[in-house]
């Protein structure tokens, strides 16, 4: 299969968020990551009440909150009762930081940071889905790229979903988050925060030398779950779910 052709999911077009997107439709192994099952996206405190009655219509609803905790006392995220939510907290040293004096040089080292101290959060992130038992949901933290990237990238990559595709589904949130990542800069330029441009993009070599220390540290994503502690019947009803059979 020619992987230059395979196009990415496209936002849904919502009031609130810009990055929420299906994991769908992917070659995978043994056939296509499932459409309409799990979503990845920004920020859910901005949606709006025809952006919740999309997502009751589509039967997603449970959430999964990615950001660390004072970010999510700071927005949060605009559910109702109607919703499963689920605080997984992991913190991105950038919208976590009180002051900006803890920010990585380049993104990738935040990501193997996030693989190396948060594999209990990765665990409860399986075992959430898992037991939604092929129920639709989405995990998203600020603005779904770092936090969100990296869970995607493992979820794909136990479906099979070649690097390539991968690669491609993570780089497309610098384009889709831009209105926002503008908007930030500013912020934090008026704040007298000194942040790294690179922080507001999602280039391919930043997610290429994250699966890179994760095969070097792990050999795989199916691995990388396992040592987080995710039993072998629970990784294979994930697979279940996550991957439609040819």
């Amino acid at each position: 299969m020619d992987m230059t052709q395979i196009s990415v999911s496209e936002p849904v077009k919502m009031d609130g968020p810009h990055n929420f997107r299906d994991l769908g439709g992917y070659p995978a192994k043994d056939g296509t990551t499932r459409k309409g099952w799990i979503f990845r996206s920004d920020g859910l405190g901005t949606l709006s009440d025809a952006d919740r009655n999309w997502m009751m219509e589509h039967g997603i609803t449970c959430v999964l909150d990615l950001r660390s905790e004072r970010e999510m006392e700071h927005t949060p995220d605009k559910l109702n009762e109607s919703f499963e939510y689920h605080a997984i907290p992991m913190s991105d040293r950038m919208n976590s930081s009180e002051n900006g004096t803890d920010l990585p040089d380049r993104l990738s080292d935040l990501y193997i940071q996030i693989l190396d101290c948060y594999q209990d959060k990765f665990r409860k992130i399986a075992e959430t889905l898992v037991n939604r038992k092929g129920k639709p949901a989405v995990f998203h933290c600020a603005v779904g790229k770092d936090r969100t990237g990296v869970t995607a990238m493992l979820l794909l990559g136990l479906a099979g979903v070649p690097e390539e595709v991968i690669l491609k589904d993570y780089t497309v949130s610098e384009n889709n988050m831009k209105e926002t990542f503008d908007k930030q800069r500013e912020l934090l330029r008026q704040a007298g925060w000194k942040v790294p441009d690179g922080l507001f993009r999602s280039p391919k070599e930043e997610m290429e030398r994250t699966i890179r220390h994760l095969k070097e540290t792990w050999g795989s994503a199916e691995e990388y779950f396992k040592d987080c502690g995710v039993l072998e019947n629970e990784l294979s009803e994930l697979k279940g779910y996550l991957v439609e059979k040819d």
